[in-house]
């Protein structure tokens, strides 16, 4: 898989990599803080159809990555309405 990256998440990747950042401790503590947060925020069940095959393509990648297709969905709707994805019309 092959993410496209902008210049300065390519320095942070870069960065991290070089081993330049370092945990503040507390980790699985800010973990359980993220995921409680994630429990209450509030869902709205939609109804989309798909094609069959994008559906098929669709499970399929995501179960090569571990990410259930429906979270995968929601992170495609999050970066679009966050300016961070963009659609070539």
């Amino acid at each position: 898989m092959s993410i496209k990256l902008d210049d300065e998440e390519q320095a942070i990747l870069d960065s991290v990599e070089a081993g330049e950042w370092q945990s503040q401790g507390q980790i699985n503590d800010r973990v359980a803080e993220l995921q409680a947060y994630l429990k209450q925020e509030k869902k709205k069940a939609v109804s989309v159809r798909l094609s069959e095959n994008d559906l098929y393509e669709l499970k399929r990648k995501s179960l090569e990555n571990g990410i259930p297709y429906q979270n995968v969905i929601q992170m495609l709707v999050h970066q679009y309405i966050s300016n961070k994805i963009h659609l070539d019309l």
